[in-house]
């Protein structure tokens, strides 16, 4: 089966992560995978060619028309069994798709900007099954781009465990070698929310005046978020920027943090809970649900740096609580697994040529 993931980019991303992990683990599977990037090359594509993934880059202007008549032209040269869109592309793939005759799956990563639920409509009119990554269908899908049961499957997602076996403990900058550090890994965008981790970090800070915090990635709300740090006077808040070592950088974590508004089922999580981090997240839907309803990490009130500074504080003064919650996150994340989330997108497709 010839499948073709399509996105905007291959920069550093957890869309553009679980990308890789499903195309690389479809291969594995006897399938002919291709990645293609509406734009131009990213951050990732040399992670593609390590896993020996062809990767076409449309170089296609913004226009609706022109991303329809790009990807139209690259399936009429090269002709596939399956179109599958992640993120901000869907409309133009599953256009492209329905003129070739081809059969389109969407994965919804997240929510999307309300404004666009229109486009999105249209999108899943065109769509033959939308995957959503959690049991509990966000509103976005549900209500305002109204996609209808029949085509809508859950396959939550999964990482690629080699990723994180073996990972070695890397050493950061300006960072003692035996501090304790609280990350998150997350870009620097909307919608994570790194002010509020920011201030809860502050708030630590005034009574764990040793600890470090590290903000891992990149985004265009950089300079904004560390002009909040240096308002706040936090010599302990370090700006790491776009890694391709997140495992290791996880091995170095006391505690892993990711404070966000709102997620479709979130890699960076994923990746802490197989690395055995003691975790906390904001309390909605699919971090609830990553994190077994509290069990494997702590859940706390979104945009409430109080709530998550005393989380924090929680876990700094019981070490007992951080190794039971780093063991049942290591059991936790054993469903979560990139072999398992292919064998279910291949079952997906292939129904859809019968």
């Amino acid at each position: 089966m010839r499948i073709l993931h399509v996105n905007h980019t291959l920069d550093l991303g957890g869309t553009e992560v679980m990308m890789l992990d499903l195309a690389r683990e479809q291969k594995k599977l006897g399938e002919s995978v291709t990645i293609c990037s509406m734009y131009g090359p990213g951050l990732l594509d040399g992670k593609a060619a390590e896993y020996g993934l062809p990767v076409v880059h449309l170089n296609s202007p913004s226009s609706l028309s022109a991303k329809v008549r790009s990807l139209t032209t690259y399936l009429s040269q090269h002709p596939q069994d399956i179109v599958h869109s992640h993120w901000g592309v869907w409309l133009p793939t599953a256009l492209a798709g329905f003129l070739k005759r081809v059969p389109r799956v969407h994965t919804h990563h997240s929510n999307q900007q309300r404004r666009l639920f229109l486009e999105h409509r249209v999108a899943s009119f065109f769509t033959n099954k939308v995957v959503v990554l959690t049991p509990q269908v966000d509103d976005y899908i549900k209500k305002w781009v109204a996609v209808p049961k029949r085509k809508l499957a859950v396959i939550p997602n999964g990482i690629d465990f080699s990723r994180i076996e073996g990972a070695a403990r890397v050493e950061l900058d300006s960072i003692p070698y035996g501090a304790t550090v609280v990350g998150m890994v997350a870009r620097l965008s909307p919608p994570k929310d790194y002010p509020t981790f920011i201030s809860a970090a502050k708030l630590v800070l005034d009574r764990f005046p040793d600890v470090h915090f590290i903000a891992v990635g990149e985004g265009r709300m950089r300079p904004q978020f560390e002009a909040q740090v240096a308002q706040l006077g936090l010599k302990n808040f370090h700006f790491l920027g776009g890694r391709l070592d997140v495992p290791e950088v996880l091995q170095r974590m006391t505690i892993k943090v990711l404070a966000t508004k709102n997620e479709g089922l979130p890699i960076t999580l994923l990746e802490a809970l197989a690395s055995g981090c003691a975790c906390i997240a904001s309390d909605i839907p699919a971090n609830r649900y990553t994190l077994d309803d509290g069990n494997s990490g702590l859940l706390v009130p979104g945009q409430d740096p109080p709530a998550l500074a005393a989380a924090i504080e929680r876990l700094l003064i019981d070490p007992d609580l951080r190794q039971r919650l780093k063991g049942s996150a290591a059991q936790r994340s054993q469903y979560f697994t990139a072999h398992r989330m292919a064998k279910d997108y291949v079952e997906l497709c292939r129904n859809l040529q019968k």
